[in-house]
């Protein structure tokens, strides 16, 4: 009885860790840029396909931020910033785990805090 309790807490244990990981995420995407994005995309390296532009319409100023969702692992993903010229800086293999804001930087960095 003993050793069926403690296979059925392991086994809890180990559906809590991966159910868990594939929860959604809340992520602010900070222009730190300087200059204005036109275009912001994002995607699930793991998962393949393209990136949509998360701005649609809109543009996101140096200085303002834009709340994301992501779902499924927090590794291998990739962001793509377009300015108004149609310069573009790709942010690749990306792990946001446990990252709650990210700052683009003029010079192509990023700072995932």
């Amino acid at each position: 009885m003993k050793r069926f309790i403690l296979s059925f807490a392991a086994a809890l244990m180990l559906f809590g860790f991966s159910a868990g990981a594939a929860l959604a995420q809340e992520i602010v995407v900070a222009n730190g840029t300087g200059f204005t994005i036109q275009r912001l995309g994002l995607v699930d390296s793991n998962a393949g396909g393209n990136a949509q532009d998360l701005l649609g319409s809109d543009t996101l100023a140096s200085g303002e931020g834009l709340k994301i969702n992501i779902t499924g692992s927090p590794k291998g993903w990739e962001l793509i910033a377009v300015d108004s010229d149609g310069g573009q800086v790709n942010w690749q293999n990306l792990d946001l785990s446990g990252v709650k804001k990210i700052t683009l930087r003029g010079d192509g960095s990023a700072e995932l805090e």
